[in-house]
């Protein structure tokens, strides 16, 4: 079985850096990795079109909090689909579309507890606030799954107690 690679990150991360995600992606499909996702805008998204472009849907998992395709947002469901249609997989979620927010935090939570622990390796790209993506970090640290993190942008940091747990790169203009 294919070791699974997480590529996560912030959901405001500027389309600049979807080369960046692309070249992290090519380079873990070529090592025999298949690349996982939770399907969100930004860095999520990212990785899926990198898979899509690259004819490689089949070699990627997207871990989805929704129950359905409209769950996910408007400006990626065709995505989705394609990535579907393209041989991707996705393992649903249990949270139906337009459920309560308390119910919705709580299925992200929880989609993002089962890709971490489904993979070996995580690559997030934080921007800006990224409460999410830090939590996914956290639960790799806390399992003692390797983590890499791209900071992107100027101010970009990490807290404190997850730095020798991590590698680092600063990205700060592509």
């Amino acid at each position: 079985m294919c070791q699974l690679v997480g590529v996560v990150g912030s959901r405001s991360l500027p389309a600049s850096f979807a080369p960046l995600v692309s070249l992290v992606v090519s380079s873990y499909l070529a090592r025999g990795f298949r690349v996982a996702s939770g399907g969100a805008l930004g860095a999520d998204s990212f990785a899926l079109s990198a898979l899509l472009q690259q004819q490689a849907a089949g070699s990627g998992v997207v871990f989805s909090a929704w129950s359905s395709v409209s769950g996910f947002p408007a400006s990626i469901r065709s995505q989705v689909v394609q990535f579907c249609a393209s041989g991707g997989q996705v393992i649903w979620g249990a949270a139906a579309p337009g459920a309560p927010y308390q119910q919705a935090v709580s299925a992200l939570l929880g989609r993002n507890r089962l890709l971490v622990s489904s993979c070996s390796v995580v690559v997030a790209f934080l921007y800006g606030s990224s409460r999410g993506s830090l939590y996914t970090v956290r639960q790799a640290v806390a399992r003692g799954i390797p983590v890499v993190v791209y900071l992107c942008g100027a101010g970009v940091g990490l807290p404190a107690d997850l730095v020798s747990s991590c590698i680092v790169y600063h990205k700060e203009v592509i």
